[in-house]
């Protein structure tokens, strides 16, 4: 018998792997092949705002939710109005210092802009029943309409 040769149905110099139980943050789901493969329940919502840098609400969860952001799209239509940006945020106020910060979208003229793209199971989550914000620090003048990728979760 050589040294490499199979030893009841394993290598002799197999070692087999050691994998680290990882840290899970609130919420987060364990990541399965079975879970990543599965597509089924993520959804697309569309909001249209504008003329206005008051806070909009662009996504309400279904009673005794959360919501999973994926990803948000913003595209500026119907003519040339410039440069805008956006905040991005989880609840109901006035600013994005009142609320819990997502990000801010750079949404350039005739353009798009979008925030991150995150992993299934890793994007910014909301509390239950919180929505999901936006607002202009310039009010637009022409209408931008959003697409929002997220999972609602328990």
């Amino acid at each position: 018998m050589t040294t490499n040769e199979p030893r009841h149905g394993k290598r002799n110099d197999y070692t087999p792997g050691v994998r680290p139980r990882t840290a899970r943050q609130d919420g987060a789901r364990r990541l399965t092949p079975g879970y990543l493969a599965d597509l089924s329940d993520t959804k697309t919502a569309q909001a249209t705002m504008g003329m206005t840098n008051n806070r909009e609400t662009i996504l309400t969860p279904t009673k005794g939710r959360k919501v999973r952001l994926i990803q948000l799209t913003l595209k500026q239509h119907n003519g040339s109005d410039g440069l805008h940006w956006a905040e991005v945020y989880w609840g109901t106020g006035a600013v994005i210092a009142d609320g819990t910060a997502i990000d801010i979208v750079r949404v350039p003229d005739q353009g798009e802009g979008s925030t991150r793209t995150w992993a299934r199971g890793a994007g910014p989550v909301s509390a239950k029943d919180e929505v999901l914000s936006v607002r202009f620090t310039v009010a637009p003048s022409t209408i931008i309409a959003a697409i929002i990728e997220y999972t609602e979760e328990r």
